[in-house]
């Protein structure tokens, strides 16, 4: 478990799958992914176009750099990877404490000469209670005492089975070159 904090934040992220696991306000110690005993996370999920291999669980994730407030985390494919999804590439996860949100940045780079389709998605479970609003590129959760909110440019924001969904959905990546998306969590 690799953690990350500010004077504002503490987050905690999960190696094995660069889930996030904790996100914890240092003023009075509750982590927003708590529902009682159970331990919400934000999950990642990395598909290639037409199957139904999550690349983001079944690789390793490597920690390639670790700071105070930020951790990234790398997966890259491999010799059985490619004989499923015959594509070489790399993604960088990367988490950053910034004030009261914490950005997620997707770097995902096509190292093959071929374009190459690929799904990107997060999911966040909703805990019971929270009331949900949702904006142009944005979704809110809350509760009597706090505000969560999900934003990107990137990835479409839809609430689905008591969850948030960000979704970058059938999208495709030239060969030899690279993109980010961010997804921010704000609390307020």
């Amino acid at each position: 478990m690799q953690t990350i904090e500010s004077s504002i934040l503490r987050a905690a992220v999960d190696e094995k799958d660069a889930k996030l696991v904790n996100f914890v306000s240092q003023h009075d110690q509750i982590d927003y992914f708590k529902d009682g005993d159970m331990q919400k996370k934000l999950g990642v999920t990395f598909l290639g176009d037409g199957q139904g291999e999550n690349w983001a669980k079944l690789l390793p994730w490597t920690v390639v750099d670790k700071g105070d407030s930020r951790v990234s985390l790398a997966l890259i494919d491999d010799g059985e990877s490619y004989k499923k999804f015959p594509y070489h590439f790399e993604v960088i996860l990367t988490y950053i404490l910034e004030g009261n949100r914490i950005d997620i940045k997707y770097y995902l780079k096509n190292n093959s000469h071929k374009e190459m389709p690929f799904t990107v998605m997060f999911t966040l479970p909703i805990i019971e209670g929270w009331v949900k609003n949702r904006n142009v590129n944005e979704i809110e959760l809350s509760n009597d005492e706090v505000k969560l909110k999900l934003a990107s440019s990137s990835f479409d924001l839809d609430v689905k089975d008591q969850q948030v969904v960000a979704l970058l959905d059938n999208a495709t990546l030239e060969g030899d070159s690279d993109e980010e998306f961010t997804l921010t969590l704000t609390l307020s």
